[in-house]
């Protein structure tokens, strides 16, 4: 059973799921505020991948993204500060971003580094449904990968 999985299991409401830009305040706090969510509460942690276009963010993680970025961060940055923090981090934790630098990582070798650093899923939020389940799907599949689709009205019908 997946960490999500069991969280669900465990704790039947009242889920608390707090978002964090990796790479800020400083390009080194990630983890240091990962701990502090987490030891403060927090039941699951969204990891935003920070992105130089995030349009379909509010302006306070439009920010967050911009300080990250300008602070160096970098996906191989964050798989790089990802390394071993399962000794500290127990809460699920999911990587939260855009398809477009992922797919510049490389999807496969993205999913690869995230499974190998310990991270539990993946929120894609422009990942269309059909690609997911024609292309994208078997590879998160492949390396043990959650995926969690974000919900709208379009979505639900």
């Amino acid at each position: 059973m997946s960490r999500i999985e069991d969280l669900f299991v465990k704790k039947k409401k009242n889920i608390l799921s707090i978002y964090c830009t990796a790479g800020y305040p400083r390009l080194d706090s990630t983890l240091e505020v990962m701990k502090a969510l987490q030891d403060n509460g927090a039941d699951m942690i969204e990891l935003g991948m920070p992105y130089s276009d995030p349009l379909a963010d509010g302006p306070v993680i439009q920010v967050s993204n911009g300080k990250a970025l300008a602070n160096g961060m970098t996906i191989a940055t964050l798989f790089d500060q990802l390394k071993g923090f399962r000794s500290s981090i127990r809460v699920p934790v999911l990587l939260m971003g855009y398809m477009n630098p992922v797919l510049q990582y490389g999807f496969d070798r993205f999913c690869a580094a995230a499974a190998a650093a310990g991270v539990d899923g993946l929120i894609l939020p422009d990942l269309p449904i059909y690609e997911y389940e024609t292309e994208y799907g078997s590879i998160i599949r492949k390396y043990g990968l959650d995926f969690v689709f974000l919900v709208t009205p379009e979505r639900s019908t």
